[in-house]
């Protein structure tokens, strides 16, 4: 369905909420709705208070959780791939470096 209106679905590691901007928004609104809340759970006051926070989103905030999921994924990467390196000016037909004895 996301495909045949020219979306692209991107799957994420499980547990790695970094990568998911998202997740970051959503961690900085519960921590403002714990901090500000102080009506019992579920009542009017407390949806409010949710809508509030919601409300205080904005396109900055966006920006900025997506900039530092993408560093995090650019320095995931970095730490999986090892460079290789392959030296050309050398021969040599002994593989003995290479093979335990």
């Amino acid at each position: 369905m996301a495909r045949d209106r020219g979306f692209r679905v991107i799957r994420l590691p499980p547990y790695h909420c970094i990568f998911n901007p998202i997740e970051l928004i959503w961690s900085q609104m519960k921590n403002n709705i714990r901090r500000n809340n102080t009506a019992p759970k579920f009542s009017s006051a407390t949806i409010d208070i949710i809508r509030e926070e919601v409300s205080k989103i904005t396109a900055e905030m966006w920006a900025n959780c997506v900039r530092h999921s993408t560093k995090e994924e650019d320095q995931y990467r970095a730490r999986l791939i090892t460079p290789l390196i392959i030296n050309l000016e050398e021969s040599s037909d002994d593989d003995s470096d290479y093979f335990d004895q």
